[in-house]
């Protein structure tokens, strides 16, 4: 009999657990994040962009780690049809390794060095938000896809490649007689970090992390008449061990 009212109890606090935590949020995702010194390209809920602190943009930045900090606006996190919340985060690239040259961030994107892109980590950190209309708080689920870039003169081939969370990408192009610039793209189950490493150039180019695929989602806040019943069924349960005890 006390099994069964202790099962009980417990199930009803699973049920409230389970309403407190629902909600019609939406998972988003923002596609082909192009990051570079100048900026956030092709964006335009992009607002607030800042590398390291500076919002003076456009300068090559070279550091370790390499923070872009940025609102992005105009999202549906609360799944219901209304593009009205909005997220800051921090886009930050650091050095896992010793291969490479220097961390920088230029007009192409993020390398380390002229023609190199090695032991590159880009991450997310300071997420802060809460949807305009439920009120949940705005979380990064994980990078979902991520893009490098290459680029060359006139007169040369592009033939290069590089790891992308250990999936290599071609990034090749025939010269044409002008400037190009080619990109590889690949895609991935949520993850928390990209890695670019084991950069191949043949050709004396450029080759650089160019975008990212960011996955953000929200969670319901627990009201407080919610929490309140919780906190009475653990009594209960605690109260229903003590009479076992006896």
């Amino acid at each position: 009999m006390r099994k069964k009212l202790l099962m009980r109890v417990f199930m009803g606090l699973m049920s409230v657990g389970t309403i407190c935590s629902s909600a019609d949020a939406a998972i988003v995702t923002i596609s082909a994040l192009d990051v570079r010194s100048g900026g956030v390209f092709g964006h335009p809920n992009a607002s607030d962009v800042t590398i390291n602190g500076e919002a003076t943009l456009g300068p090559t930045v070279t550091a370790d780690p390499i923070d872009i900090q940025m609102t992005y606006s105009m999202l549906d996190l609360d799944g219901d049809s209304t593009a009205n919340d909005a997220v800051t985060f921090t886009l930050r690239a650091t050095k896992f390794g010793g291969d490479g040259g220097s961390l920088r961030i230029f007009n192409q994107g993020i390398d380390t060095g002229f023609g190199n892109l090695n032991d590159v980590e880009l991450s997310v950190v300071n997420v802060t938000g809460t949807t305009t209309d439920a009120g949940n708080l705005i979380t990064f689920n994980g990078f979902t896809g991520a893009t490098a870039g290459a680029g060359v003169g006139a007169g040369i081939d592009i033939s290069s490649s590089v790891e992308i969370n250990g999936t290599a990408v071609t990034l090749a192009s025939p010269d044409n007689g002008g400037f190009r610039f080619v990109t590889a793209t690949t895609t991935f189950a949520p993850t928390a970090t990209v890695q670019f490493d084991n950069s191949v150039n043949n050709n004396g180019g450029t080759i650089v992390a160019r975008s990212y695929d960011l996955q953000f989602d929200a969670v319901a806040v627990p009201e407080p008449s919610s929490l309140a019943v919780l906190g009475l069924g653990a009594v209960g349960i605690i109260a229903v061990r003590r009479r076992r005890r006896r």
